[in-house]
């Protein structure tokens, strides 16, 4: 696997982020929980379970809390991620849609090169809305 070094370089660096993600049936679920393992890795955000926050699971519930910034990422336009954390009391989320994205539900294949494009697009988001939380001033949080 090749990695392009400049998108890894986020202005947070990391920092108490904590990216959710859809892992929806569809290729585009899939390739959103995939984009946010691999932000894990390149260290941009620390993986959360948002299984966990439907649940009320005190761990995941309380990491999330802690963070300075919470990111998720929804495959469609039906967001079970965001509502999922919005049912949960957060509101203060930076959403990113890979639909939005340029990816197409059962056409895009769940391949590492569409990982890598995707977690390369979340970074710039990242270091574009570092100055805040996100709200709803994300591009792809509509």
């Amino acid at each position: 696997m090749t990695e392009n070094p400049s998108p890894r370089a986020c202005a947070c660096n990391g920092a108490n982020i904590v990216v959710l993600a859809c892992s929806g049936a569809s290729n585009l679920g899939h390739l959103a929980d995939l984009a946010a393992r691999e932000l894990g890795r390149r260290g941009v955000a620390r993986m959360g379970c948002l299984a966990g926050i439907g649940a009320g699971a005190a761990g995941s519930t309380g990491a999330v809390h802690k963070a300075r910034r919470v990111l998720v990422i929804d495959g469609c336009p039906t967001q079970c991620g965001r509502h999922t954390l919005e049912r949960a009391g957060f509101t203060e989320l930076l959403c990113v849609r890979v639909d939005q994205l340029g990816f197409k539900r059962g056409e895009s294949p769940v391949t590492q090169e569409n990982v890598q494009r995707i977690a390369d697009q979340v970074s710039r988001i990242l270091s574009a809305d570092a100055p805040s939380a996100g709200g709803g001033d994300s591009p792809c949080c509509q």
